[in-house]
């Protein structure tokens, strides 16, 4: 590019155009691309307006000089008058410079054939080894994307302000390397030295200025210990008959379409529905109960917690309980005495008695869960559950649909059988639970003068809060210190947390978010928090219901506020009981405060993910794009397969070379299907994942946090796009 060249390539392309206007024909290839349309203007162009381009073009950079000048010396009051105008000159100037175009020439001009050589050879760099590889950051024991989050390897003598990562709070199962809290997994040899990987954000925290920890590091009071196999062996049931808390929560599988055969539902994936509520475990009658003082004969406790119902014909395959709902008394014994040993927080003052523990079965499914199943042969809520437009895999076409299982099993089961999970409220939307049906999914169990009830073991009068760490400040609090507070989620999943420590929300010495501590642990380097049976369905629960009390409002139009204030104003607590006793028998409210109440807070739901009414909201931004860009040209839909792309399978753990790919080679079909039914985020991240290539690479759209980039893609130079997430349960 000569010097003419480049003083004219200052100026904007329409500036140009517009100059040669009546002097030069300029193709419509050439007026779509600067560089043709200056090579053009070098090459053709008259004297004259090569002379009055560049003087335009001096002009145009005295002018933005000027402008930054006048940037902090205007008046505060002459700003925005001025800001919109001056943003999007801006703009068009930014979007010219990177030659994105908005040209209604191009509008439905297919690309060439190299070009879409060009955008597939994108695609396939996009969905390599390099774009999928993952490492584990040593600061903060996330499993990163080497790409995405910028991970590189760092000697331990060269990361930077070490002492930050030294944890305040010592303990006995710190394993620290050069006084830094480190996960061990994440470190290896480069020659004579030892580095360890840190993604970019721990690596910018620590060469920030202070003296605090980085945001998401294991010396944050994040660090969790090294779960042992007592405790990962352990079954659903088990589990239960160890923990102070137990999180009620709908789960339930979902079974694809299938009309013969048999089906391993190991395979099948979880989903939930309704939300969670969590109540307090008597502690000296759940101690009884492993104990044997209290209860010499039955665990009872978990006729009161789980409830099964088996929806088909015939009965219900004896192996398919036992793989799920078995108890080994052996098992449960060597997880309380690790438990007492090594979290003496929760599990210290706990007794044990071999007595009760040989009670248990050694093997074998309680009869107190077997003896509560319930039985549907109205198989057609199983269709009516899996409805949808998404089209069936063609491998799959020939099979009928079932839905709901709970849990992971291992053993064959007849298509026709379908297990239920019922044990809560099934209302997404939050906006049909009455509050004598949130209190009743506890208990109603006796416990007088230490005799055995209904149930030996019952839970508190109210349910656990679940609202985070409690104020330093707080009356309420006082003077507790961190060893002396309890942890929701330390005493609801021991076997999560071991040794007691890592609970979200602690009390950190940088306050972590709840819903970014609930990404930091599906992220977890050992994936036990993604794969385990109910810990997703219970934070996501917690998080919707507090997105709900936390934007709980009632809006009123100005001009029936008088007349709606005045009606609200007659509610009393007997006009709410009886609009609650109405809701229990699925009765029309009778009163209209009640009512017109009901109506001014149903549209607080918008602010809660996952609900109905968020959806809703999507609507204005649907008809805020069609009157920009003209109604949409092309509806499709995008069903990403993770039963069979390699891709799914390396973000589950499994090693496929993906820039030699072999499709004969590497997991069965039966294996992939378990992988990702195992582990629900990496089937989440994969969808994500697929998404984001083909609308980046295969699309030609990229969206930065201030502008949207567009290039031509294989449908085209695509204007705009408005794409949504069908929910399926899942």
């Amino acid at each position: 590019m000569d010097a003419v060249e480049a003083e004219i390539s200052k100026l904007p392309k329409s500036t140009i155009i517009a100059h040669l206007a009546g002097t030069l024909s300029i193709p419509k290839e050439e007026r779509r691309k600067k560089q043709l349309l200056l090579k053009r203007v070098i090459a053709d162009a008259p004297e004259h307006v090569i002379h009055t381009l560049r003087s335009a073009a001096t002009q145009h950079e005295q002018e933005k000089v000027e402008r930054r000048g006048r940037k902090r010396k205007r008046p505060e009051e002459t700003i925005l008058p001025n800001k919109v105008a001056r943003l999007e000159r801006e703009s068009a100037e930014r979007e010219e410079e990177a030659g994105v175009t908005n040209d209604a020439a191009d509008f439905l001009e297919v690309p060439s054939t190299d070009e879409l050589h060009d955008i597939y050879a994108a695609f396939h760099r996009a969905t390599g080894n390099d774009a999928v590889a993952t490492r584990t950051c040593g600061v903060c024991a996330r499993e990163c994307s080497v790409k995405e989050d910028s991970v590189q390897s760092v000697k331990l003598t060269d990361i930077p302000n070490a002492a930050r990562l030294r944890p305040k709070k010592s303990h006995p199962q710190h394993q620290l390397t050069n006084d830094m809290l480190l996960e061990r997994t994440a470190m290896h040899h480069v020659g004579a030295y030892i580095a360890v990987d840190v993604c970019g954000q721990c690596i910018g925290d620590l060469r920030k200025p202070g003296h605090k920890p980085p945001h998401y590091s294991l010396a944050n009071q994040l660090w969790i210990g090294e779960c042992p196999w007592v405790l990962q062996w352990l079954t659903f049931p088990e589990q239960l008959l160890i923990a102070l808390l137990y999180p009620r929560v709908y789960v339930f599988k979902l079974f694809p379409k299938r009309s013969g055969g048999v089906r391993d539902v190991s395979s099948l994936q979880n989903a939930m529905r309704g939300n969670v509520c969590t109540y307090d475990h008597n502690i000296d009658a759940i101690s009884a109960m492993v104990d044997g003082n209290l209860m010499p004969h039955r665990p009872t406790v978990l006729a009161s917690l789980i409830s099964i119902t088996f929806v088909g014909v015939g009965n219900l395959p004896r192996n398919w309980l036992r793989s799920t709902f078995h108890v080994r008394h052996h098992a449960v014994q060597e997880a309380l005495q690790w438990l007492k040993i090594n979290n003496p927080k929760y599990y210290g003052a706990i007794e044990i008695s071999s007595e009760r523990l040989q009670s248990l079965p050694e093997d074998d499914v309680p009869v107190e869960i077997s003896s509560v199943i319930r039985q549907s042969d109205n198989v057609s809520i199983i269709d009516q559950e899996s409805e949808g437009y998404v089209p069936v895999d063609n491998e799959e076409a020939h099979h009928a649909t079932a839905t709901d299982a709970l849990f992971t099993h291992r053993n064959v089961m007849p298509a026709d059988v379908v297990p239920l999970q019922v044990s809560g409220t099934i209302d997404m939307e939050m906006s049909s639970i009455t509050a004598h049906e949130m209190m009743a999914w506890g208990l109603t169990n006796l416990w007088e003068e230490g005799r055995e009830g209904a149930y030996a073991v019952r839970h508190g009068d109210q349910p656990i809060s679940d609202f985070g760490r409690a104020r330093r400040n707080s009356q309420d609090v006082g003077e507790l210190t961190t060893q002396k507070e309890t942890n929701f989620f330390e005493r609801a999943y021991p076997c999560l947390f071991p040794y007691g420590e890592g609970g979200i929300e602690r009390h950190q010495e940088v306050n972590v978010d709840f819903a970014d501590h609930i990404k930091w642990t599906l992220r977890y380097h050992d994936r036990q928090f993604r794969k385990h049976e109910t810990y997703a369905f219970v934070c996501f629960g917690i998080l919707q219901r507090r997105q709900a009390l936390g934007s709980a409002r009632i809006q009123m139009q100005r001009k029936t506020f008088q007349r709606d204030a005045r009606l609200l104003s007659t509610i009393t607590v007997d006009k709410m009981q009886q609009a609650q006793e109405e809701e229990e028998r699925h009765s029309p409210i009778s009163d209209p405060a009640i009512r017109l109440l009901r109506q001014h807070l149903y549209s607080t739901a918008g602010r809660v993910v996952g609900t109905d009414q968020s959806r809703y909201q999507l609507r204005s931004q649907i008809w805020a794009t069609s009157i920009m860009y003209n109604p949409p040209s092309l509806w499709i839909t995008i069903n990403p397969c993770n039963l069979h792309d390699p891709i799914a399978q390396v973000f589950a753990g499994e090693h496929i070379d993906m820039d030699k790919f072999v499709k004969t080679m590497g997991p069965t079909k039966d294996v992939r299907a378990h992988n990702i039914a195992a582990d629900p985020y990496a089937a989440a991240k994969f969808f994500h994942f697929m998404i984001r290539s083909i609308i980046q690479m295969l699309f030609g759209i990229r969206a930065t946090p201030h502008q949207v980039l567009r290039t031509k893609g294989v449908f085209g130079t695509v204007n705009a796009y408005f794409g949504v997430v069908e929910s399926q349960g899942r």
